[in-house]
């Protein structure tokens, strides 16, 4: 049991960590978690026909939904005094659940910007950029970058563990 002399103004991080992290991953995997499910749900079986945008919309909540996929092994962590004992693939799970979130979610956040400026700039292509090939395109694109960029970066780590 920690001593009072622990918890003082000045050592806060364990503490915050411990509760806030906690609360905090838990509420948002549970909003997000029925949020996303929610909305691929609807764009899958209601909306018709598909454009350009409504699939990059489920691919933005399918990259959201990987990452609040991961977020209970987080809490298991915090929740184990930092202790990740759920192996080595599941670190690495999590790692590019979260990257895979961070690049994913801004690059299709930004397709979709550019689709809007286009259709609202040049209103003569609009017809041709809200097909659906071009929002497989753009999310295909967007897959290859987000992931290359994780493994890129895993492979690069790994080499400078092994010369060191």
């Amino acid at each position: 049991m920690a001593s009072v002399e622990d918890y003082n103004c000045t050592n806060l991080a364990q503490p915050l960590k411990h509760y806030y992290l906690l609360i905090s991953y838990g509420l948002i995997f549970i909003v997000g978690l029925v949020g996303n499910v929610t909305s691929i749900g609807i764009y899958l079986i209601k909306m018709r026909p598909w454009k350009s945008s409504s699939i990059i919309m489920v691919n933005l909540a399918l990259t959201d939904l990987l990452y609040v996929l991961s977020l209970p092994f987080l809490i298991h962590y915090y929740n184990n005094g930092e202790l990740w004992t759920l192996g080595d693939f599941m670190c690495r799970f999590v790692r590019f659940g979260f990257h895979f979130n961070l690049y994913g979610s801004i690059l299709f956040l930004t397709c979709i910007a550019i689709f809007r400026y286009v259709v609202v700039k040049k209103p003569l292509l609009a017809a041709q950029v809200q097909q659906k090939f071009w929002g497989i395109v753009a999310c295909a694109i967007v897959w290859i970058i987000a992931a290359d960029d994780y493994i890129l970066k895993g492979a690069r780590q790994q080499d400078l563990l092994v010369t060191s």
